[in-house]
């Protein structure tokens, strides 16, 4: 038996005595691509709900110098997240729970919430701006509250610089993550009985700093001088809750005696499939797996950030980049492929029927992992058919969005990009593979689908095009495999074994 104080989700009605103690924890070792914390003992349970806090700075701004230039934002959709790359917690030399990719992760999990939530809470917390208004003429502007006269409004800023509070000072942005949505073992509303375990609990975090990955320049991006981006005062922000003696006297012999906790797991997998000029092509790939209790597999599947083909406006071959997508999104993005299709087998059975080849099926099973309607700009889903051409009226996308009040200047990058930034950029795909819903109760017995001896196989197939085209890129393929595992803890000491 699981004592109830351990899986959150599980308190119903329960009558007793609790104390809550929180820790404001500073790291132990910082410098700024990675973050040491070791956790202290200051109560029996660690409560999943505690957070991470961090400031994203841009270093090169100077009010002294303030031009257009000066005015840089966090990327639009997913804020501050690309800043997360990998997220480690060890219970003293053991590697306990792990994320290889906290930005994707909590980008895709996101997409499900509640629009107005989403907008209003996880947006403000992150530092991104998912909002959009529709124009007269029925094209979408991205922006909050996109408006000619808020030019100057700074309400609810989600840009570093010149768009800091006081206009005059670089403070960054300051932002917020959940721990539960750091490391996804913790979902579920699992608790650490930190008092009872024997070892150090110590909490590792690696940042991406690198300019075109977090951040965007909102005009003249060519002409940005100075690009540093730097991690400032991470924060955690830990709950410990205490019980009356009655409760501590029954976690504790529980603790000793045993107990099995199970738990997700997501696991990370990056592939590359060739650059082609072919219609048709079918790749697939091998996942692995063997033996695992699957629950959720999603997908991200990017396009190059640069044409490898093109000319660098002098005539000389060489990487151009692809504006739009990497500029507006970084890596928290999946975008369609031209007549893309794909299916998923595992133990030699296709989960579909037939390949999934529209977008309209590709939204309805993600939302399907999520049990919950997908969260995104219009056209997310669909194939970009005119990247890089210029703005028609029958363009969906206004070309147009603002930052802080303040509207993107489309002469310094141009509204197509705008429109490929956002245009098929969402595409993210989801497999559903476990009996139960994303917040309910785990049983490895018989809550996934298991995997035989033989290993997983994604098959996306689509066409190629030209090597000076978009379709002609190599794509990058992210997959996130969720699996059952149980987290063993016994005499004060913790062990992970596969469901």
């Amino acid at each position: 038996m699981i004592p109830s104080v351990l899986i959150q989700n599980s308190v119903v009605n329960e009558n007793q005595d609790s104390v809550l103690n929180t820790v404001r924890l500073t790291p132990n070792s910082f410098s700024n691509n990675t973050v040491v914390f070791v956790v202290p003992k200051s109560g029996s349970v660690l409560d999943h709900n505690s957070s991470l806090v961090w400031t994203v700075s841009w270093e090169n701004f100077d009010f002294s110098k303030i031009t257009d230039n000066q005015r840089v934002a966090l990327k639009q959709l997913s804020g501050g997240l690309p800043t997360l790359q990998r997220s480690r917690l060890y219970v003293g030399g053991r590697l306990l729970f792990t994320n290889q990719d906290i930005g994707q992760t909590v980008h895709i999990d996101k997409l499900a919430t509640n629009p107005d939530h989403l907008v209003e809470v996880e947006d403000v917390k992150v530092g991104a701006q998912r909002s959009y208004v529709f124009q007269e003429n029925g094209k979408i502007e991205a922006g909050l509250d996109s408006d000619s006269a808020r030019l100057t409004d700074n309400r609810l800023c989600r840009a570093l610089g010149s768009f800091s509070e006081t206009g005059t000072a670089n403070r960054g942005y300051e932002c917020t993550l959940l721990l539960h949505d750091m490391f996804p073992a913790l979902k579920g509303g699992i608790q650490l009985p930190v008092k009872y375990l024997k070892e150090e609990i110590r909490i590792e975090i690696d940042f991406e700093t690198d300019f075109d990955e977090v951040a965007q320049c909102i005009k003249q991006t060519d002409n940005l001088a100075g690009r540093t981006i730097q991690i400032k005062n991470p924060l955690l922000f830990l709950d410990f809750l205490s019980y009356d003696p009655m409760v501590e006297a029954g976690l504790m012999e529980s603790v000793m005696n045993g107990i099995a906790i199970p738990y997700r797991e997501i696991s990370y997998i990056q592939k590359q499939i060739p650059a082609n000029t072919a219609n048709n092509v079918s790749s697939d790939i091998l996942l692995g797996f063997q033996g695992k209790l699957l629950m959720k597999i999603y997908v991200s599947h990017r396009n190059a950030n640069t044409l490898q083909g093109a000319t660098n406006g002098d005539g000389a071959a060489g990487g151009v980049t692809v504006t739009g997508p990497q500029i507006l999104q970084g890596r928290c993005r999946s975008e369609r492929g031209k007549n893309m299709e794909y299916n998923l087998i595992v133990n030699d059975i296709f989960i579909h029927d037939q390949n999934v080849d529209t977008a309209s099926q590709q939204y309805n099973f993600l939302s399907m992992t999520k049990q919950n309607p997908i969260y995104t700009y219009p056209n997310s889903f669909d194939y970009n058919k005119v990247f890089a051409a210029a703005i028609a009226p029958g363009d969906f996308n206004s070309g147009l969005f603002e930052i802080g009040g303040t509207q993107r200047d489309v002469a310094s990058i141009a509204a197509s990009a705008v429109r490929n930034g956002l245009a098929g950029s969402q595409a993210f795909i989801g497999f559903d593979l476990s009996k139960y819903g994303p917040d309910g109760g785990i049983n490895p017995s018989n809550s996934g689908f298991r995997v035989g001896s033989t290993p997983i196989i994604l098959r996306i197939q689509e066409d190629g095009g030209a090597i000076t085209t978009i379709e002609g890129t190599p794509k990058q393929v992210d997959v996130f495999c969720e699996s059952v595992k149980i987290l063993q803890i016994r005499g004060g000491l913790v062990d992970t074994v596969d469901a």
